[in-house]
């Protein structure tokens, strides 16, 4: 097997000029109601269809020379195509490079004098790669794979124009094929971060947005995993929340990533001398989020300097008061004041240095909008009745939070860890919080 150290075959400027002929040539179609069916089953708001390549012969070549590339640095002796999406385009291919093809079907022909499953030879030993135009869960390249493997060839991997991320390493992994690789032109990801900021879709309704006080919070879980979510809570409105993810994936990289596909609450909680929180906050100029956390405990210059390190941004600074697994005994034991007075006493200091908003329990809400009815007030320790607190100590349910005078509410596992997060969304918002977006 091979390993592509999961690089990609196209470098970010070619997958620009590459998805932008798609679009010209209509290889793309995308929805924002996410209504586009899948082969597999599910729907999609992105659908990359080569197959249409028949009806354009300049695509065809196009297509066959973009292949052409990756093959070639490829030490491969022979290479796979599995019918019907890059039909049209294998024989070029296999002309362009003098590399021979193999079809694989995935039945075999009947009323065939060849019946089997290939057209072709298949050779013990050759250095061998399937393409295909995308990769999904990778149910569809099993069958495939058996078919090398019982020849006996030395399968490199697979190259794919793009990875579509819905966990075909677990698919395959569990098939016995956790060894292959996948070798993409760019991601879906990619495709879709291009028609976004293209304005050929839309990130989410302005409106829709404005009214959502959502905040998942995107903890405990890896980029991949928590793509295909974030990917349909996209037109919801909601607001992500990450912090170790951000610390995992690295600002630069997971800000504009994260940003496709709604507001972000880099929740950072700063706490450090005045410096180096200014300077920490200057490195989220290139891509501003929606707001960033910092301890109140810090001090009031600490505060200042988180907001003149994010001068000229959109970004809000929000203010953490007291930690929501504290419980009263605790926060005695640490402050020497019950929750509230130490909220009350952290919020005072955090107004005075300007900061936009406090990060509170929902306890403390009613108290803060009475103090400071223009500050924003985002609630973790948001639980619906019936659910498990963990290792929150001071929660309430979303309405009564909402009544209590809380502008926004973080909620990640019990919206994660739905059978159907996107479904949970929804019920929240209509059935406990009675809103239409």
């Amino acid at each position: 097997m091979f390993n592509f150290s999961n690089s990609f075959w196209l470098t970010p400027g070619e997958q620009k000029e590459v998805i932008a002929k798609l679009v010209n040539d209509h290889l793309i179609k995308w929805s924002n109601k996410r209504d586009l069916p899948l082969k597999m089953g599910g729907f999609t708001d992105v659908y990359i269809n080569l197959r249409d390549a028949r009806n354009y012969p300049e695509m065809t070549c196009f297509l066959a020379d973009l292949y052409t590339h990756p093959l070639r640095r490829l030490p491969v002796e022979r290479f796979a195509e599995v019918p019907d999406a890059v039909s049209p385009i294998a024989g070029v291919i296999s002309a362009n490079t003098r590399i021979p093809l193999v079809t694989i079907r995935q039945k075999a022909k009947a009323g065939r004098v060849s019946k089997g499953l290939t057209i072709g030879d298949l050779r013990p030993g050759e250095r061998m790669v399937i393409i295909d135009d995308v990769i999904t869960d990778g149910e569809s390249k099993i069958q495939p794979l058996s078919t090398l493997q019982s020849a006996a060839v030395n399968t490199m991997g697979i190259v794919v124009l793009v990875d579509r991320q819905q966990g075909w390493q677990k698919k395959l992994a569990e098939a016995g094929f956790g060894d292959v690789g996948v070798w993409p032109a760019m991601t879906l990801h990619d495709v879709r971060r291009f028609l976004i900021e293209e304005k050929f879709m839309q990130r989410c309704n302005k409106s829709v947005e404005e009214k959502n006080p959502l905040i998942v919070a995107l903890d405990s879980k890896s980029w991949e995993d928590l793509l295909p979510t974030i990917d349909q809570l996209r037109t919801t409105g909601c607001i992500f929340k990450v912090n170790d993810l951000l610390v995992g994936q690295g600002i630069k990289n997971l800000l504009p990533n994260l940003s496709v596909y709604g507001r972000v609450m880099a929740d950072l909680k700063g706490h450090d001398i005045p410096n180096t929180v200014e300077n920490i906050c200057w490195q989220l100029h290139f891509c501003p989020p929606w707001a960033v956390t910092v301890h109140a405990s810090g001090g009031g210059e600490m505060i200042k300097a988180a907001k003149k390190g994010l001068a000229r941004t959109p970004t809000k600074v929000l203010a953490v008061t007291v930690l929501t697994s504290l419980n009263p005994q605790t926060c005695e034991e640490i402050y020497g004041r019950q929750p509230l007075d130490q909220v009350l006493k952290l919020a005072e200091v955090a107004h005075a240095a300007g900061a936009d908003g406090f990060v509170c329990s929902p306890q403390e809400a009613k108290t803060l909008k009475e103090k400071y009815p223009d500050k924003l007030l985002v609630t973790p320790g948001v639980r619906s009745a019936g659910k498990n607190a963990q290792d929150q100590e001071r929660t309430a349910t979303p309405k009564a939070t909402m009544d209590e005078g809380a502008t926004h509410l973080v909620m990640g596992r019990q919206i994660l860890g739905a059978p159907d997060p996107i479904a949970e969304v929804h019920r929240l918002l209509k059935e406990e919080l009675g809103m239409v977006l």
